[in-house]
């Protein structure tokens, strides 16, 4: 039997389990043979859009939601959650409720229809948040009891055995008297689920069931009745986590969980993302499935996925400086080129002298104008020279990123690739707190790719006749800080290559390595200075240099025009 067929027939079984008849259910066990030992729940938050700005900030996380800043009424969004929990095998939401006509009441019942509406298998139950906040009555206890009873009717609440479920949250103040409180609730009909609290085993009253609510605790055991774990904590205003994400510690708490045989299986939270506890997919977690790493996690029961095969390699072809009509060299590139699959990186000074329409569809897109459906280019200094660059962005459209930025990124195949404009006054500038070093900041946070390049006209090293051109200092840093491999520019018409090196210049193994490669045939620079850490260098050839982008690393070669001899190839790993 397949794993999917395992898992149907074990949740029909569980399913039975939380029909509203305790005959029909027991009767389903036994034909089946089994007895149900855990379902599933996670923490739920319908508190969103407001939740999301709290404290002066907005949003009010440190993360970035697959799903944006939405809306907890939107029926479209609670369809996707439900079939995310589903996919992570998670068959019921804990809702959080504070009573009765409160906006989470209003909600609890949108969850209720849209999934009425939506599948027969997942059930919600409530969280009885007021006992947090203060000590309720047992009359007011009672009441909000009859109050929920109006939901059981609806097959979407979660019953066991007959009962309706809910689970109730504590402080710090709770002892034996919180269970008198609730011991009048089996009466009623509910299935209690009280918090946990020191000496809770030896209390007189018991509840049905005991669970812990700790998000800043990796795992909780509270076996027989629950298991509770949390994939981390980090407050969208604090700067230092209460605990630590960590892929690895969470399977293994999964992994713990499952074995456990606890009566609930309990994650904290599927979308507390002010507290940073959600498990909901978001961009720092993304994965293939759409759903998220820790709803993968959760998919497997803590199993290491199965490695997938590599990625085929992605290939560049990089090269800047490139048309004049008064020079035949681009026609010589632009020959490579044709013969060369891939994106092609255009690193400034695309069309000569100015950057003007006509100069672009005279000079520029007669050669390499064959390949503008794969290229993707940044501007140089020549570009400004008409204003704005409109001859640039004009030509090459939406593909050259906005007007009045001209940076912009994207991935390709496992790598991410981020385009810079090295013209900083027209821009806002490059230094720290600019607004491209800020975006640029924010791009990396949400792009942990193992491998990432990045592409620019004006080099920060250079031992040509421009030399180095330290503006470009803070966008080096922020590179290196996120582990980036890859800098190519052009300016200097030479082909220059360094070893990987820090934003000072000291060599640095886990540093970036820069090409610089203004070979694309406007004309040849001669050499000046010697910079540390130039490896190879040439002042007399057009040429491309070829990129292969692997999963986990690197290849280049610099091919030259037809007729010349010069090369330079190698190898390198991702950090």
């Amino acid at each position: 039997m397949t794993s999917h067929r395992r898992y149907a027939a074990a949740l029909a079984v569980v399913l039975a389990c939380l029909g509203g008849d305790r005959a029909a259910s027991t009767s389903a066990e036994a034909a089946a043979g089994t007895r149900v030992t855990a379902l599933r729940a996670a923490f739920y938050y319908p508190w969103y859009p407001e939740a999301w700005s709290q404290r002066s900030l907005r949003p009010y996380t440190k993360y970035h939601p697959s799903l944006g800043t939405y809306s907890s009424s939107d029926p479209r969004v609670i369809r996707k959650q439900i079939r995310a929990m589903e996919y992570a095998r998670i068959h019921v939401g804990i809702s959080s409720w504070w009573g009765r006509g409160s906006r989470t009441d209003r909600r609890f019942r949108e969850l209720l229809s849209v999934t009425r509406r939506t599948t027969r298998g997942f059930r919600w139950t409530v969280y009885y948040e007021r006992e947090g906040a203060a000590d309720p009555s047992a009359a007011a206890i009672r009441s909000d009891l009859l109050y929920l009873k109006r939901y059981v009717r609806q097959r979407a609440y979660l019953r066991i055995h007959g009962r309706f479920v809910v689970f109730v949250y504590g402080d710090s103040d709770d002892d034996c008297k919180t269970t008198k409180r609730w011991k009048h609730a089996k009466a009623l009909g509910a299935y209690v689920v009280l918090k946990v609290f020191p000496g809770y085993r030896s209390c007189r009253n018991q509840p049905d069931g005991w669970h812990q609510y700790a998000p800043a605790v990796a795992s909780d055991r509270q076996v027989p009745y629950s298991f509770s774990i949390s994939p981390g904590f980090s407050k969208a205003d604090e700067a230092t986590p209460r605990l630590e994400r960590s892929l690895d510690r969470w399977r293994q708490e999964i992994r713990d969980m499952v074995a456990s045989r606890a009566r609930f299986q309990l994650i904290t939270t599927f979308n507390e993302w002010g507290e940073g506890t959600a498990v909901e997919s978001a961009d720092e977690w993304r994965s293939p499935s759409g759903y998220g790493a820790y709803l993968d996690a959760l998919h497997e029961n803590g199993k290491a996925p199965a490695a997938p095969p590599a990625p085929p390699a992605s290939t560049v072809v990089a090269a800047g400086d490139i048309a004049s009509c008064a020079s035949p060299g681009d026609e010589a590139t632009a020959a490579l080129v044709a013969n060369m699959p891939g994106t092609v990186l255009a690193l400034g000074d695309e069309a000569y002298e100015s950057g003007t329409a006509s100069e672009f569809m005279n000079c520029y897109d007669p050669s390499w104008g064959r390949f503008k459906d794969r290229t993707r280019p940044a501007p140089g200094n020549h570009e400004y020279l008409t204003s704005g660059a409109s001859g640039y962005f004009d030509y090459f459209g939406t593909a050259a990123g906005a007007r009045d930025k001209g940076y912009y990124s994207f991935d390709l195949g496992s790598w991410h690739i981020v385009a810079i404009n090295s013209n900083c006054s027209r821009v806002g500038g490059c230094d720290v707190g600019s607004a491209q070093e800020l975006w640029l900041k924010s791009d990396l946070a949400r792009h942990r790719n193992v491998c990432t390049l990045a592409y620019w006209h004006h080099p920060l090293f250079s031992s040509g006749e421009h030399g180095a051109n330290s503006q470009m200092r803070p966008i080096w840093h922020d590179l290196l800080a996120a582990k980036a491999d890859v800098v190519l520019n052009g300016h200097d018409h030479d082909y220059e290559r360094f070893a990987s090196q820090n934003d000072n210049g000291a060599p640095d193994p886990a540093g970036i390595r820069e090409f610089v490669v203004g070979t694309g045939g406007k004309n040849h620079y001669r050499f000046t200075t010697l910079q540390p850490n130039s490896e190879v260098r040439n002042a007399d050839t057009f040429g491309v240099l070829q990129l292969s982008l692997r999963a986990t690393g690197y290849d280049w070669k610099f091919v030259p025009e037809a007729g010349k001899s010069f090369t330079d190839a190698g190898s390198d790993a991702c950090h």
